[in-house]
This record gives structure tokens, sequence and C-alpha cells, in this order.
């Protein structure tokens, strides 16, 4: 049973107390870095742990502390307060939340926006199963967040994170983001949850949060972002660091890892790119698109079963093991030694309320957290 963090005050105050709540499993995280699969892909075997650790936590500190202090001051005094409250080194602290920019760790997520229409209920629902390296699964949290200037936040986060990728705030509006392949080169080292965090605290709307992701500095990787409102207006925007464009998907939204439009396409890692061998073992020689491709058409086809949608439903797609009902690295809920789905949520803007499995959904049950 997960139990929602609350935390509010001023960004320094906030990251204080979800330092001091979280401490014990931001220490855990921190003495097992460097076992981590994607840290210990990167480190030579003849490099000792320790000695790598510290220089790879000084380069990051360089390419990403400037960025986030000069374009996300909040956050970044969110973060400082998170490294005072977990008694860690800001340096670590930022080395830590630079993972999820790791190209390696960029390995899934399947995401659904419905719009009232579609829905028995006359609500609009954004669903979304996260997948990511297995070893992050008891690395999770749910946070509310209650800033003396911003609007509140529910959502979730890889610790010791300050931003989310999935939730919504207090007026309705909700994001799923799935990370994608961009060859766009970054100008500036920013993670995207950080950045999604930012837009919740300031827009109540879609098109205001379009509008704040147009204009914002983006860095790190691509991703592709479902935006949803009490109003039920879906958008989908696909970006990467210097491009972003928006499709028109109607009243049904199905993103997995993939770019739909042709202007995104022309800058993502070609269709038949490989895992080389400077991957994780589990990925070596599999093809980066396969399973996005894969669970997009399956999301297709079931949904090409319904004129309208329940929430039932809503599980089964989020469970699903394919036609053949044998779960692996290529159906809805994902079963890999390495990408898995860690987590699974559903997410009900007029409500204001999230439902949250953590671990595979075909195995966990769903919590529900509102304001």
């Amino acid at each position: 049973m997960m139990e929602k963090i609350l935390v509010s005050g001023d960004h320094y105050d906030m990251g204080l107390e979800y330092g001091r709540m979280l401490r014990q499993p931001i220490n855990k995280m921190r003495e097992n870095l460097a076992d981590l699969g994607m840290i210990k892909v990167m480190r030579p075997k003849i490099v000792p742990k320790k000695w790598f650790l510290n220089t790879l936590k000084k380069d990051t500190e360089k390419l990403m502390k400037n960025d986030i202090l000069k374009y996300y001051p909040r956050q970044w005094e969110r973060l400082k307060g998170i490294a005072d409250g977990a008694g860690i080194e800001t340096s670590m602290l930022i080395l830590m939340i630079s993972l999820e920019a790791s190209g390696f760790s960029l390995g899934g997520c399947t995401s659904l926006g419905l719009s009232s229409e579609r829905t028995f209920e006359g609500e609009p629902i954004l669903a979304r199963n996260f997948d990511f390296p297995i070893e992050f699964t008891e690395y999770q949290v749910v946070v509310e967040s209650r800033p003396k200037n911003g609007y509140g936040t529910i959502g979730c986060s890889i610790i010791p994170s300050p931003g989310i990728l999935d939730g919504l705030n207090e007026f309705g509006l909700s994001i799923a983001c799935n990370f994608a392949y961009s060859l766009d080169r970054p100008t500036c080292i920013i993670p995207l949850s950080i950045t999604l965090q930012e837009m919740l605290e300031n827009c109540k709307s879609v098109d205001e949060a379009l509008d704040f992701l147009k204009g914002c500095e983006r860095g790190g990787y691509g991703a592709i972002v479902t935006i949803m409102d009490m109003s039920s207006n879906i958008k989908v925007i696909e970006l990467s660091p210097h491009n972003y464009s928006i499709r028109n998907d109607g009243c049904i939204a199905i993103v997995t890892n993939h770019y739909i439009t042709e202007k995104m396409q022309k800058i993502e890692i070609p269709k038949q790119a490989v895992y080389s061998k400077k991957a994780p073992k589990e990925l070596w020689g599999k093809r980066v698109h396969e399973s996005s491709e894969k669970r997009y058409s399956r999301v297709e086809s079931i949904l090409g079963a319904y004129s309208k949608v329940q929430e039932n439903d809503i599980f089964r797609i989020l469970k699903d093991h394919g036609e053949e009902n044998q779960p692996s690295d290529s159906t809805i809920c994902r079963h890999t030694p390495y990408h898995n789905t860690i987590r699974s949520t559903i997410i009900y803007p007029k409500k204001r309320m999230i439902k949250i499995a953590f671990g595979n959904p075909c195995e966990k049950g769903y919590q529900n957290f509102s304001f």
C-alpha cells in the first residue's frame, strides 16, 4: 500500500519536507547507484565504482545545474530542499535525477486519452502504463504539492526527482509523458519531469499547457506528452529539445514511443535501428521501435471493437498481454528483464482523481488518490 506524501509552502520548504520524509529510500538509492543497470553499463570494468561515481557526479552537475537554475529557479529551490532534507550533496541528487534522461531508460510507456463522448460515464479519462527499468520499481512515490506560489498538483515520481511524469493539478489539467527517440541535440539538459511540474503549477487548460511547452526550454531527450483538461479537450504534443509538432488525434489519443507526425519523424532514430552492446545486455540487438509499434497497433485493435469505453475496458487494455495472452516486451502490460511496467495510472480530470497500480497492473490493484 503506497501512501501519498503531502508537501506545502515555498519550493525550498516543499523540497525539505519531501527529503526528510523520503530520507531512507533516497539514501538507499544513493548507496545502490553504482549497481543500477544504466550506471553499470557506462562504467569501464577496470574503473573503481567510487571513483567513477564521483567523476560522473561532477560532470552531471556541470551539465545540469546552471540550466535548471536559469530556466526553472523554483524547481531548483525545491531540488536544494530535497538534498538538504535527505542529507545528501546537491551534486549527488542531480546525478540521481539525471537517470530519467538516460537513453537506456527510454524504453516504453503506453498512454490512452479518451474524451467524454467516448466513455459511458461521460467522463474524460487519461490512462498510462509507465515502463522503466525494473530496478526502479521500489523508488516510486505519489506526491501532492501545495506550493505557496502556484497551483496544487498530484503526481507520480521516481525519487528523488522534484518533478512528475504523470499527474494532474487542482484545475483538472492532466498529463502523461511518454519517452521518445529524438536525434535532436540538446543545448541544455533538464529532465522533462521538472518542466512538466512547472507547467502544472502554472497552467489551467490544455491551450495554456501547449503554449507553455512550445515556448519553454526543454532538454535531454524526446518525448510525447498527452494533455487533457476538465472540458475534455485532448492534445498530443510530440517534443524534442528544439522542435515540436501537435497531433490532431480527435477524441481518442493513442501514444507509445514513436513519433507519428511527419515533421518529428524526420528527426527520429531510424526505424531499423537496434540497440548496440553499449546498452544493457538485455537490450542487445533488439530493434528500438519494435515494442512501441506493436503496442500502438494493439491498442488500436482493441479500441476498434468499442464505440464507447467503460472503466473496466480501460483496466483490460492496461493489463493486456496480446492476442495470445503471452506477456512480453511488446505487450501493453510489459514484462521483461529490463524495461517493465512498473506503474499504471488512470487519471480523471473532472473528479480530480488518479488511480495508481504500482507494478504490473495484471498483478497489482489500483489505489485512489485525490485532492
